[in-house]
């Protein structure tokens, strides 16, 4: 269904052509069971989403390219939601934009099985991602262009899975989790490692790895 609405917004942006550039906000909000939701905005300076499900089974997209100063927000109530944020900037032999100042969100803070991914390419870049609940997953993938690169992952409950990987120049990267049986990775690549890794509970799994 995700891929659907992605084709829909293509669609319409093929229809009414290119972006001005300026800055756009655009908010979602859903109530209810197995909804889908969808945000993309491109070619832009200063693009705001937010999207606010209370249901179960709920899909949440946001998708920013070829934006600087970037500003994404999903919350999600409920069981079996997926929640995921892409953000970058781009470089073409006629047109670059560096994809500066890029921030996310995700807050899932109770549920089970729900799933949130962010990831990010561009320069000083920061994501933030809050579950509460069993059996979640959470991870953030970051290609850092110049600036910070900066995740910050908290899960509380059990069996839940939480995963950062950095690439570029000082990385930031911490993972609190407070249960059991929760499993936490941590890679760093480049220059400039900060990892922190915190758990509380029993039979828990951690790993970090820098190179």
């Amino acid at each position: 269904m995700t891929f659907k609405l992605s084709a829909l917004a293509l669609g319409i942006g093929l229809v009414f052509g290119a972006g001005s550039a300026q800055a756009d906000t655009a908010t979602i909000s859903q109530t209810g069971s197995w909804n889908d939701s969808s945000i993309e905005q491109y070619d832009n300076n200063g693009a705001t989403a937010s999207i606010t499900v209370n249901g179960y089974g709920n899909d949440a997209v946001v998708v920013q390219q070829d934006v600087n100063n970037s500003n994404a927000v999903i919350t999600q109530t409920a069981n079996a939601g997926d929640a995921t944020i892409d953000q970058s900037g781009s470089s073409y032999w006629f047109h670059t934009v560096p994809g500066n100042n890029q921030n996310a969100t995700i807050n899932q803070n109770w549920g089970w099985d729900n799933t949130a991914w962010v990831t990010q390419r561009g320069s000083n870049t920061d994501a933030v991602i809050n579950q509460g609940g069993v059996d979640n997953l959470a991870g953030v993938y970051q290609k850092g262009s110049g600036g910070w690169v900066v995740a910050r992952l908290t899960q509380t409950g059990h069996g839940n899975d939480g995963y950062i990987r950095q690439e570029g120049s000082a990385l930031n990267a911490t993972i609190n989790q407070n249960g059991y049986r929760n499993e936490a990775v941590i890679l760093q690549a480049n220059s400039g490692h900060t990892a922190t890794l915190t758990q509380v509970g029993s039979h828990n799994v951690g790993v970090i790895q820098q190179r």
